[in-house]
């Protein structure tokens, strides 16, 4: 038989080998990939920006003095270097407290995140060294449920990196939590994220909300634009953010909103408005803009109040002012006054004021007159007028006619005299930082030629020419309440369709309890400041400062600011002086009558 010669190779053998080894080869690459992506994982992301001089200059540039006892536990600052200046203000004024922890939440520019929002936990390089992550809170933000993605976006994400050398130089001990946040995200995810984040913040931590405002704009649309947020952050309102433009008002609404409702919810703090400039003002063209905005959330409203800065005029407004009746034993006393005053500086730092006069001044008043007919002092009142820094007084209320045309003429004299300025029914008056026209709406039980407001004057308010901002300082609305009413409503819509952008009130004794910033922030209205200086004890009344910040491309920001009631104190301050007699006070310590 012949022989067949080898049979067919068996290639089974030969393939097992060959797959093997293959196995093993990748097994080897993918341990190396693993292995480099680990390390990767762990190494700090590389510093985005590296020329020290730029974030050293702009500490130079702002030097402002902080109060020692602002406690701050939140900054909203720009993150466009070309504003470096006004990111270095917002720092400094922080620096004064201690921090633990640094949360940064900024836009997710370039749409990398798969998730609404976005965190890492990977430590930072910066051109002044290492930032640590908190790695304990930013796993619990990707550990709870599917709202944070951990991301390598920060290695490109400016938001975050050009804020880092910053927190390194003001607070180098302190670990940071990065958070960027979608674009796409929704209100539903801010608010899971208020609530994680909520429970995640301490005493000791400073929450940082990464923000560049108006942008693409020509200027003027651009200053229009950042009144309206400006006004809905006086306001404190976050659900009113929610209906801004983005990026029209700003790059993340979702930022603001979270920061708005954790200083006000977690940490009970408020905001002060202390920087908003444009790009223009830096060399850029005035036909596409970017705007910036710096806000300082305090727990000491008092302090922030001392936040002074070269590029802005700050004034404050103040309620129903009166030196009579029981008033006046008090104020007759110097130490009483000094008293009086310290308070109020503490509020305004001794910056100009407007107040509503609502008392006739003479120089030789009666002796006796009945309770319900306002008449001060002029050699009481004017001086503690100029003490308080007051530069005007409205007129414009119920009370300025109490003795007829002859009062009021003096009063205006006087206050002329003194160099205050009388603010008149249905008169604008220039202030310098602002434009102020007094409007009365309350119809005096003392005097018939008494001026009110009707719809003649507001068609005439619409046909007087007035460099914005332009302020309406009214006297209306139901005594003792401290909202306004639909009429009060009304009269504030027509008056902002003639130019007015915010409305201050005062009359009702009792101070609001907030701003409010009705069509989407067009313009503010504030019902009542309650009574300034006024004899009714703090059961019947309350009061409060506006503070307004006049920026030089002409927007402005306000706060309401609680104040004590100046009667009260005085009065106090008149019993501890040893010669106190008891009628110092009311009879029988009841409150002075109604206005």
């Amino acid at each position: 038989m012949a022989d067949p010669g080898p049979g067919p190779i068996d290639s089974a053998p030969v393939a097992s080998v060959v797959a093997d080894r293959a196995r093993a080869a990748l097994c080897a690459a993918m341990i190396f990939v693993c292995s480099v992506a680990a390390a990767t994982a762990e190494q700090p992301f590389d510093a985005m920006f590296v020329q020290r001089e730029i974030f050293l200059e702009a500490i130079a540039r702002e030097q402002a003095t902080v109060p020692p006892d602002l406690r701050v536990t939140g900054i909203s600052v720009p993150h466009h270097l070309l504003a470096a200046d006004l990111m270095a203000r917002g720092f400094r004024a922080a620096a004064g407290s201690r921090y633990d922890r640094v949360i940064l939440l900024s836009p997710d520019h370039f749409n990398r995140s798969g998730r609404p929002l976005a965190t890492t936990r990977r430590d930072f390089d910066t051109v002044f060294g290492l930032v640590e992550n908190e790695r304990a809170v930013s796993a619990a933000l990707l550990e709870a449920g599917d709202l944070f993605e951990d991301s390598a976006l920060f290695e490109k994400e400016h938001g975050i990196a050009a804020l880092l050398p910053f927190v390194k130089h003001f607070f180098a001990g302190a670990k940071v939590v990065p958070i960027v946040i979608s674009g796409r995200s929704t209100r539903a995810d801010w608010d899971r994220a208020v609530a994680l984040l909520r429970n995640l913040i301490g005493p000791r931590d400073l929450v940082i909300q990464s923000a560049d405002y108006s942008h693409y704009l020509p200027l003027s649309a651009a200053v229009q634009r950042d009144q309206e947020t400006l006004n809905i952050i006086a306001a404190n309102d976050p659900a009113a953010v929610e209906r801004l433009v983005q990026v029209i008002h700003m790059d993340s609404k979702a930022a603001q909103y979270i920061q708005m409702r954790l200083q006000a919810e977690a940490l009970n703090s408020h905001g002060v408005v202390v920087a908003n400039r444009n790009s223009e003002a830096y060399g850029g063209s005035a036909s596409r803009t970017t705007s910036y905005v710096v806000t300082v959330y305090t727990q000491t409203p008092a302090a922030g109040s001392l936040l002074r800065f070269g590029d802005q005029r700050v004034l404050y407004l103040a309620g129903d002012t009166f030196f009579g009746r029981w008033l006046a034993a008090p104020l007759s006393r110097p130490e009483v006054v000094q008293a009086v005053v310290a308070e109020v500086n503490k509020l305004t730092g001794g910056a100009p004021l407007v107040v509503n006069l609502e008392t006739v001044l003479l120089e030789e008043p009666p002796e006796r007159l009945p309770d319900r007919i306002l008449v001060s002092h002029a050699g009481l009142a004017i001086p503690i007028l100029q003490a308080l820094n007051v530069r005007a007084a409205s007129l414009a209320n119920n009370h300025s006619f109490d003795v007829g045309p002859p009062g009021y003429r003096e009063t205006r004299a006087l206050l002329e005299r003194a160099g205050i300025r009388p603010l008149a029914h249905n008169e604008i008056a220039d202030l310098g930082a602002v434009r102020v026209v007094a409007l009365n709406f309350v119809e005096s039980d003392n005097h018939p030629e008494h001026p009110r407001a009707d719809a003649n004057d507001l068609a005439m308010l619409c046909q007087k020419p007035a460099r914005p901002p332009l302020i309406a300082f009214v006297h209306w609305g139901r005594e003792f309440t401290t909202t306004a009413g639909p009429a009060e409503h009304a009269a504030a819509a027509a008056m902002q369709a003639c130019g007015v952008s915010a409305i201050i009130g005062a009359h009702s004794h009792l101070a609001s309890r907030g701003i409010e910033a009705p069509q989407g922030g067009a313009y503010q209205l504030t019902f009542s400041l309650g009574n300034f200086l006024f004899d009714q004890r703090g059961a019947r009344s309350s009061c409060a400062l506006i503070e307004l910040r006049v920026f030089e491309n002409g927007t402005y920001a306000t706060r309401l600011i609680p104040a004590p009631n100046l009667y009260e104190l005085a009065a106090t301050a008149m019993h501890r002086l040893k010669d106190a007699p008891v009628s110092a006070d009311a009879p029988d310590g009841a409150p002075g009558p109604p206005d």
